[in-house]
């Protein structure tokens, strides 16, 4: 039988957040039988590492002080030959730059870089060092289709080396229907009231002062609908100050940072993700998973996830008045709202935890193949 492959997974540092809570889900899950994995951060530890360490899967720390240190790279290359690693896979820019540049020499025969966001490169100078490590990356992994073609557009991959998984949701977790009475009377909904639910980050790439909108020219006019915003960020302080000024705090309640996502999302009716640049958003499919209408731009993944006038609308980015449209029609329309919510459910299936799992198991089979180490 074939020896467990060593595979290291590099990362930054691990907070709460969407792609740090998708390695903490994932991890655990890979087949212990045919993968040894570890994981190593760059900067700190960070809030999920002991829950990843219980979960069977060791964390260390290399320290970079910068990208190309030459210490935290001769450091990060002999943590990689100490552990025999044979598959690295790093996440994001910041941590792909060091990983590629390290696994190259330690002769790490797979060397995988993991893309989650369309236009990643913040000056010219990162995009030509990325171009430039590309020689030495046996692929790149894009978190959808749109995001691959960015990669292409950008970088000197050959197409059959950029490899679209897209993230994946534990679609049992938000499909409890058995969560929505009770998280509804706790957020004080009436049994015909309307929510519609906002959970992200609150940072400007992800719009959310069209949230404002939405309270104020849709919420507003009508009884008994709510808009329900969970997530924290910069933004969130100027946006509590425009909901008080303009008279909505009885229509818009910014409820924070949150663990009960899942009963929040059951509690309500509509999504939004109003966003001006996705990957593939994991808050859309956790939408979706709990049965919700959306309604969410056409950035990132966000067209391959929903099917547009099946499972929600699809609007152009940054055209406020469509998003206002959209959620508009989904309030007034109790009967679309159901379709979409049969049909939400549905297609979320596509975007399963298990899914995922099998697709990143997937590829290193085979590239570890292509290589000769099985």
């Amino acid at each position: 039988m074939t020896p467990p492959l060593n595979v290291l997974r590099v990362i930054t540092w691990l907070p709460v957040g969407g792609i740090e809570n998708k390695i903490l889900a994932v991890l655990p899950r890979l087949d212990k039988r045919r993968f040894n994995v570890r994981l190593v951060c760059l900067r700190e530890r960070g809030p999920l590492a002991n829950a990843l360490e219980e979960a069977g899967v060791p964390v260390e720390v290399n320290e970079m002080p910068t990208r190309l240190s030459p210490r935290g790279l001769w450091n990060l290359r002999a943590l990689m030959k100490r552990h025999e690693i044979q598959i690295v896979h790093s996440h994001m820019y910041r941590s792909s730059v060091p990983a590629t540049i390290a696994g190259r020499l330690a002769k790490a025969p797979v060397i995988l870089a993991q893309v989650h966001n369309v236009e990643t490169w913040e000056t010219r100078r990162q995009l030509m060092q990325d171009r430039f490590l590309c020689r030495w990356r046996s692929g790149i992994i894009a978190v959808s289709d749109r995001v691959r073609r960015d990669i292409l557009e950008h970088l000197p991959m050959p197409p059959e080396k950029v490899h679209v998984i897209y993230n994946g949701v534990d679609i049992e977790s938000f499909a409890d229907e058995s969560l929505r009475e009770a998280s509804r009377t706790a957020l004080g909904l009436g049994p015909d009231d309307v929510a519609i639910i906002y959970h992200g980050r609150l940072v400007e790439q992800k719009n959310p002062e069209a949230l404002i909108q939405i309270a104020e020219k849709v919420a507003k006019p009508r009884s008994g609908v709510h808009v329900l915003v969970v997530g924290d960020g910069p933004k969130r302080a100027s946006l509590e100050r425009a909901a008080s000024t303009r008279g909505l705090k009885a229509k818009i309640r910014f409820l924070g940072r949150r663990e009960d996502i899942p009963a929040l999302l059951q509690a309500s009716d509509i999504a939004v993700l109003p966003s001006l640049k996705e990957g593939f958003s994991n808050a859309l499919v956790e939408a979706m998973a709990a049965g919700l209408a959306v309604v969410a731009t056409d950035v990132g993944g966000n067209a391959e996830a929903v099917q547009n006038g099946q499972s929600g609308w699809i609007v152009p980015p940054g055209d406020d008045e469509a998003v206002l449209d959209a959620v508009a029609r989904l309030v007034d329309d109790a009967d679309v709202r159901d379709r979409f919510s049969v049909a939400s459910r549905r297609r979320a299936e596509v975007f399963s935890l298990d899914h995922m799992v099998e697709s990143v198991e997937r590829l290193y089979w085979d590239q570890a193949r292509q290589v000769g180490l099985v």
